[in-house]
């Protein structure tokens, strides 16, 4: 895998971001659309005004991108586009969603801390050798897949735009800077003495005697007005979250597609 130190920027959307009311606590394996009148959306003025003034996208220099189903897929996406060269690590990921999807609700940041942190970096990626190496193991949903990023030493600096209906407090306090919050730095540490679910009891010690991964710059932004980019992005991903949005925003997907160059 070839790694570099370019400021390459990632955009990453989740349709659900468009709602006035977030929907929290829904399984991964519900399939069923989410209801129109507990989850009202934007309209296509309100949208349309985003994509173009707060982000500066725009239909005549469309983004090279893909449309996805559930957000995780997004992990394996710029897998490919690493393995092939077209995108660098680490990279800057602006995140727009209703979630952080850093792991909050997921027993998967145990086994980040106390297992793929243990393994060399260039072997993190492999998810799927998890099955041959550990006899328990977590592979990224659609709720942690950005934690992941992070182990793999994907992200340098990750701008998480909350919906603003939230508070944008929705990640676990473990995975910041000496568990400190509020921090503006992510920096996910394992100790060889100290199990992961045990830092609550053992916080001084546990980041004290722990090997540290590198610092990831983590901004969040809670307002519509701060948003403000030039749209300058390499690479976007939007995502749909079927289970997470009801039938009234699929107009989004094609509002969308006029500002991206879709890849396979």
């Amino acid at each position: 895998m070839k790694v570099e130190y370019e400021n390459m920027r990632l955009l990453d959307i989740d349709m659900d971001y468009f709602l006035k009311e977030i929907p929290i606590m829904i399984s991964e394996n519900n399939m069923g659309r989410v209801s129109d009148d507990s989850y009202p959306v934007w309209n296509q003025k309100e949208v349309t005004d985003f994509f173009e003034n707060r982000l500066g996208l725009s239909q005549k220099a469309k983004i090279k991108g893909k449309i996805i189903e559930n957000h995780n897929e997004a992990l394996y996406y710029w897998r490919q586009l690493i393995l092939e060269n077209k995108i660098t690590v680490p990279f800057e990921i602006i995140h727009i969603d209703s979630h952080a999807d850093l792991g909050l609700g997921y027993p998967s940041w145990t086994f980040v801390l106390d297992s793929v942190l243990r393994m060399p970096v260039n072997d993190r990626y492999k998810i799927e050798s998890y099955k041959d190496i550990f006899k328990q193991y977590y592979e990224p949903g659609i709720g942690d897949y950005l934690l992941f990023a992070v182990s793999f030493r994907w992200i340098k600096k990750l701008v998480y735009v909350c919906n603003p209906a939230g508070l944008g407090d929705d990640y676990l306090w473990m995975i910041l800077k000496d568990g400190i919050e509020p921090n503006d730095k992510i920096q996910l540490a394992y100790n060889n003495d100290i199990r992961a679910i045990d830092i609550s009891k053992n916080q001084q010690e546990y980041y004290a005697t722990a090997i540290h991964e590198p610092e990831v710059e983590f901004d969040i932004i809670r307002n519509i007005e701060d948003i403000n980019y030039d749209g300058k992005f390499d690479y976007l991903t939007f995502c749909i979250s079927p289970n997470y949005t009801p039938d009234s925003s699929d107009f989004i997907i094609e509002l969308i597609k006029d500002y991206i160059e879709e890849e396979q």
